[in-house]
């Protein structure tokens, strides 16, 4: 996959088909508007293309209602990786800044996407919407299709199990509340971040399940509800079943919100800086404090037995969860 940062930097194409839109989360919703996308693309023998943007809106413009600002389902790398996974030939990741935000959708569709890329077809998802107050969407790329010599193909919701529509804020709302294997059946894979191993107290060592303490790399990323899980962990070359705490750790009387993880089989060497990605799989219990370190290892050790027990079922194709991504 071609990958551009700006627009003048994009090659200009003949012809192509293409979609517009932010794919925070990449879910299964998403994934029909790519699918349908490359598989045009292929059929009319023109490049598939993707435009896309950084940061998120919402963190330009500010938020909705009772969500001011949503915790991020991808950073923009893996975003990336997913999308060239699936086929797509080329990506524009466009700047989202204030000046940006005010360009008619008119002017957009203009030279952002007619101009540079010629679409033969342009595809959408029902709630697509792009330009300035939001203007641009399925039924105002219809009225310009004429003008412009393209197709316009608009893909309803995707239902989820509950039979409401697929979308990023779900997935938000479930991940909240810790509901981790219904966030994956929204999302297609498990969900996870990439994170940044960094100096702790040690405390997980002393209790003889070390622990990595991670931080996020993409700061305005979603953690899951507070609580224990069972996830899995990947690294350059290596990857490892394990645990993972957010929390306050409120039995050594912490206060500050942490994310650490027990890999149940570590790499040779030091992890200290190293990137890896962490996975949640599933939430076993809510952090607790417990009267003392014995107390707490004796729950921990509860927890590596349920974690290995439920990863044996994941790994023999369990139907209600997804293939690890």
């Amino acid at each position: 996959m071609d990958t551009y940062r700006s627009l003048t930097d994009t090659p200009r194409l003949d012809a192509s088909v293409l979609t517009v839109g932010t794919f925070d989360g990449l879910h299964l919703g998403h994934q029909a508007v790519i699918s349908h996308l490359v598989d045009t693309a292929r059929k009319r023998h023109v490049p598939s293309v993707v435009v896309t943007f950084e940061p998120h809106p919402r963190y330009i413009l500010g938020g909705r209602g009772n969500d001011p600002l949503p915790g991020l389902l991808l950073d923009l790398p893996t975003k990336l990786a997913l999308l060239e996974g699936m086929a797509v030939d080329v990506a524009l990741v466009l700047e989202f800044d204030l000046p940006f935000s005010r360009i008619p959708a008119d002017i957009f569709l203009e030279t952002y996407l007619v101009d540079r890329f010629h679409p033969v077809s342009i595809v959408v998802g029902y709630d697509n919407r792009f330009g300035h107050n939001r203007e641009g969407g399925a039924d105002f790329l219809r009225r310009h299709r004429d003008r412009f010599g393209y197709s316009v193909v608009e893909l309803m919701a995707v239902n989820s199990q509950s039979a409401d529509p697929l979308s990023s804020s779900r997935v938000r709302t479930l991940l909240q509340a810790g509901l981790c294997a219904e966030a994956e059946a929204i999302l297609g894979r498990p969900y996870g971040l990439t994170a940044r191993v960094v100096k702790g107290d040690s405390r997980g060592r002393e209790l003889g399940f070390p622990t990595a303490n991670l931080e996020p790399v993409e700061a305005t990323q979603l953690l899951p509800a507070q609580g224990v899980y069972i996830v899995a962990l990947e690294g350059e070359d290596w990857t490892s079943v394990g645990m993972a705490n957010i929390g306050t750790r409120p039995t050594f009387g912490s206060g500050e919100l942490r994310l650490e993880a027990h890999l149940f089989d570590p790499p040779d060497g030091e992890l200290y800086g190293q990137q890896l990605r962490i996975r949640f799989h599933s939430r076993l219990r809510d952090e607790q404090k417990f009267e003392d370190a014995q107390a707490l290892r004796e729950q921990l050790q509860t927890d590596r037995k349920e974690t290995l027990q439920w990863m044996k079922q994941y790994r023999e194709g369990n139907p209600i969860h997804a293939t690890v991504e």
